[in-house]
């Protein structure tokens, strides 16, 4: 009797997704009390310069909105900002999953291919992104 190829729990598949989820919620607690820091974050220089908002103005009104509650508030100030919260929360979930099912190392040659379509994919989203944020932010 077999019982099929040997699943190996790999914890490399859980490095990226929970230090990236990790460090969106240190983003989350700095933006919860943002208000009542000492220092808080300059005005925009591309804005100042150029005067139209870069692919990150409202990122941090948009963090501080998300963990008031507000996330209507929060999307219309930056929704790029909001996906990337939800996105990293999603990400670590299904690092958990994988661990937990484990199996095989992806080749190289399949890694890079997943690399390269996250990053046109995070390319499309912020440059979509921008385009709001040049049409619809104050």
């Amino acid at each position: 009797m077999s019982k099929g190829p040997t699943r190996v729990r790999r914890i490399e598949v859980l490095v990226a997704p929970l230090l990236t989820f990790a460090g969106v919620g240190m983003l989350l607690i700095v933006a919860r009390f943002y208000e009542s820091l000492p220092v808080q974050a300059p005005p925009c220089g591309f804005k100042a310069t150029l005067n139209i908002p870069c692919v990150g103005c409202g990122g941090t009104r948009a963090m501080v909105a998300l963990v008031s509650g507000r996330l209507a508030e929060a999307v219309s100030l930056n929704p790029a900002v909001v996906l990337g919260v939800f996105a990293s929360g999603i990400w670590a979930v299904t690092g958990i999953l994988k661990y937990r099912q484990g199996g095989a190392p992806i080749s190289v040659p399949e890694q890079n291919r997943h690399v390269q379509r996250v990053a046109l994919i995070a390319l499309t989203v912020l440059m979509l992104n921008w385009v709001y944020l040049l049409l619809f932010l104050k």
